[in-house]
């Protein structure tokens, strides 16, 4: 996308992921600073429905800046997301299964990476840089869209 797309070089793509990396911290430190998150399971999601609009930005970006602008709210609302999901792991489920439940949600977010990587690729190769962004960042946003309609989502504070 970088390249082929913006005509851009290597020092882009670091910005791009020095700027995801600045908002994913800044959005750990405004988390983090919280005392008690409050509807936690319509907050994760919103985050993760915003990270593929970002996505989706990514396809659409005109320019460096705007992706830039995209990586840096992308990288908040991934930390938002990730975050949250951690707080609700631990404060759900028993001390006594937390590790095994861990294990298995690592477990579920890791083994399809490869899968993921050369799906990516070879759609890349097919359809362009661009059009993958569109193709994630939407399915992410509808994918979070349909969480928000089962109620414990709705009511997970």
């Amino acid at each position: 996308l970088i390249h082929d797309h913006l005509g851009l070089q290597v020092e882009a793509l670091g910005l791009v992921a020095s700027a995801f990396s600045l908002g994913s911290v800044g959005g750990a430190v405004v988390l983090g600073r919280m005392r008690r998150i409050r509807r936690r399971g319509p907050l994760a999601y919103g985050g993760i429905a915003l990270g593929g609009l970002m996505i989706l930005c990514y396809g659409l970006a005109p320019s460096l800046p705007f992706l830039v602008g995209a990586a840096l709210v992308y990288g908040v609302a991934f930390s938002i997301a990730g975050l949250i999901w951690t707080n609700t792991l631990q404060s759900m489920v028993p001390p006594e299964k937390l590790g095994r439940v861990s294990s298995i949600d690592a477990l579920g977010s890791f083994v399809l990476m490869p899968a993921g990587f050369a799906l990516a690729g070879w759609l890349t190769d097919a359809i362009g840089p661009a059009q993958v962004f569109l193709l994630g960042g939407a399915s992410t946003v509808g994918l979070a869209l349909l969480g928000f309609l089962h109620p414990a989502i709705r009511k997970l504070d």
